[in-house]
């Protein structure tokens, strides 16, 4: 019966259904300058209060997994990540450097730490805002764990084997030239992961509404949704993709079109 109702429930409603008029992406805007002008920005006070709050439930063992601000009762593994840096590490005599740019305080080391403390050496390189690093050193750096203001800066004392992009590309204002400045670092691997992408030939701007469970307050910030077609032509002029990935089963809504996050692993030319 429930596969009755299923099939007879039109899809319009069963997309309706999750639509938001208040929260979600919205707009489509001439650039991401446009969209950010129009957002209250990722960089407010409150966003990175709440953020320390739940890192250091984690760094403390008093919650397991914290993201965006949220406090989980449980893990929330991410498999492919995980697999990728122990796969990395194999490749490099079981020592892995990481380069996590746009990491917040730690939500991926956190969440991956334990996994990896059979490596003979983990180093955990973040490149934020200078407002996250400044709280960073202040609170959380480790013997593994670093902050950076620049990619230059952490490249001065680590040799990473990878990058990582966690759901982070699409709130970067160039993030063409970043992806070009990656590519000149000549570090072997580039990590996407939380990457969310639509047809055409041209990248969406819109912005992105945040209910105030994430925060404790709405936020809003400049989100771009990638044409694949024209970051990964331009991806290939540099990298070869090994392999790519859903990176969660969920679907989500541009307004009233479906998509899911997605991710790859590509190896530098």
């Amino acid at each position: 019966m429930h596969y009755l109702v299923k099939q007879l429930f039109p899809p319009i409603l069963n997309t309706l259904r999750w639509y938001s008029l208040k929260y979600g992406w919205k707009g489509n805007y001439s650039s991401f300058e446009a969209a950010n002008s129009h957002s209250k920005g990722y960089n407010a006070t409150h966003i990175l209060d709440r953020i320390v709050t739940t890192t250091k439930k984690v760094r403390d063992q008093e919650i397991p997994f914290e993201r965006d601000g949220i406090e989980y009762a449980e893990l929330k593994m991410n498999y492919p990540l995980l697999s990728t840096l122990l796969w990395a590490a194999s490749q490099n005599n079981q020592a892995l450097t990481v380069l996590d740019f746009g990491g917040s305080l730690g939500t991926c080391y956190f969440q991956n730490k334990a996994f990896l403390s059979g490596l003979k050496n983990l180093q955990w390189c973040i490149i934020e805002q200078s407002n996250y690093v400044e709280i960073g050193k202040k609170e959380f750096e480790s013997d593994q764990l670093h902050f950076y203001y620049t990619i230059d800066e952490c490249l001065q004392q680590h040799s990473p084997q990878i990058i990582l992009l966690n759901s982070v590309l699409q709130y970067i204002e160039h993030p063409y030239s970043l992806l070009t400045s990656f590519k000149e670092t000549k570090i072997p691997f580039l990590y996407f992961d939380f990457t969310a992408y639509i047809s055409g030939q041209e990248d969406r701007y819109t912005i992105q509404h945040v209910p105030p469970a994430f925060y404790g307050i709405d936020a809003s910030y400049a989100c771009c949704f990638f044409s694949k077609a024209k970051i990964f032509k331009f991806l290939d002029q540099y990298y070869t993709m090994v392999y790519e990935f859903i990176s969660e089963p969920d679907k989500y809504f541009l307004e009233l079109m479906p998509f899911q996050y997605e991710g790859q692993l590509w190896k530098l030319n």
